[in-house]
């Protein structure tokens, strides 16, 4: 989906990924909240979950070489499709692509509509459908209410070692209505991964799309920001912190899916920019409950400019 028109007023507002089509008017910025102080959970074993990979063997930032977490075997150039080509969507094809990866990028109103991005990076543009076969990895970025309208069965039959990201956040007063089983607790990409009917791994959810653009850095630099990662499958996690790192972020495990709640908006972690050791204490800091602007109304969705 092209970005243009799309006004960014300010580090206030996140940057978001989005294939939402012409006929729902809505923008693609998302405003920045936080939710309300958190408070060290009464569960210490979950710290032993957090876990930030050792930076030694690192290639250089210029030189393809093998990320951290590959199976072994696995070529360093992975096949990577992309579904959604708002801010994130788009600054990870760029990004992506410039690491040497093969990009393919749908977004909801056609590959037609992509020429310019796939002319820019060399990304194929496809369908939806076109992405997911004979990727070693999927990246669904693409706003939360239209997960349910991707098309049926797409990830059926694929391969169960196919890694699948989401990087969707909930938005029920600006964009997304009430979805009950996220209010109810269940944590939004356990939603997300119910309704693909494949396993995901949460990522790149907490971070401006300008700052993942522009702010990578290289391994072991003073203030290199770190990103929370979130999944069930320890082999697929690993590739996605790789990849996190090869970006120029340092990944922090989360957890398990169930945990991902502690990277979602109105949470510590996110939007903050933290470093490593920021970003653990962040997510033990977390608290569960939504805070109220982070729920559903009767009145809801409004819009981003007047939530409801």
């Amino acid at each position: 989906m092209s970005t243009a028109g799309v006004r960014r007023s300010g580090p206030g507002e996140l940057i978001a990924a989005s294939v939402t089509g012409s006929s729902s008017g809505l923008p693609e910025r998302l405003f920045r909240a936080r939710g309300p102080p958190g408070h060290r959970p009464p569960c210490p074993a979950w710290l032993h979950h957090l876990h930030h990979p050792s930076h030694a063997g690192r290639a250089d930032r210029g030189r393809r070489q093998g990320r951290p977490g590959l199976a072994q075997g696995q070529e360093t150039r992975m096949k990577i499709g992309i579904i959604g080509a708002g801010n994130i969507g788009s600054t990870l094809t760029r990004r992506l692509t410039a690491l040497g990866h093969e990009v393919a990028v749908a977004n909801s109103r056609g590959p037609q509509t992509l020429a310019g991005l796939a002319a820019e990076t060399g990304a194929r543009a496809v369908s939806a459908s076109e992405a997911v076969p004979g990727a070693d990895l999927v990246i669904v970025t693409i706003p939360e209410i239209r997960v349910p309208s991707l098309p049926p069965g797409l990830f059926q039959g694929m391969p169960d070692n196919l890694i699948v990201v989401d990087t969707g956040n909930y938005y029920p007063r600006q964009r997304d209505g009430r979805i009950r089983e996220i209010e109810a607790g269940l944590p939004e990409s356990r939603w997300v991964e119910r309704q693909l009917g494949h396993p995901v791994i949460k990522a790149f959810n907490n971070i401006y799309a300008q700052h993942l653009a522009e702010k990578g850095l290289p391994a072991d630099s003073p203030g290199r920001i770190a990103l929370p990662v979130a999944g069930d499958d320890a082999r697929a996690k690993r590739v996605v912190m790789g990849l996190v790192d090869e970006l120029g972020f340092d990944p922090v495990d989360t957890g398990d899916l169930n945990e991902s709640w502690r990277q979602q908006p109105g949470s510590p972690v996110y939007t903050a920019d933290k470093d490593a050791e920021g970003v653990k204490q962040a997510l033990a800091d977390a608290v569960r409950q939504r805070a109220p602007e982070w729920q559903a109304t009767p009145d809801s969705p409004g819009t981003f400019e007047a939530p409801a």
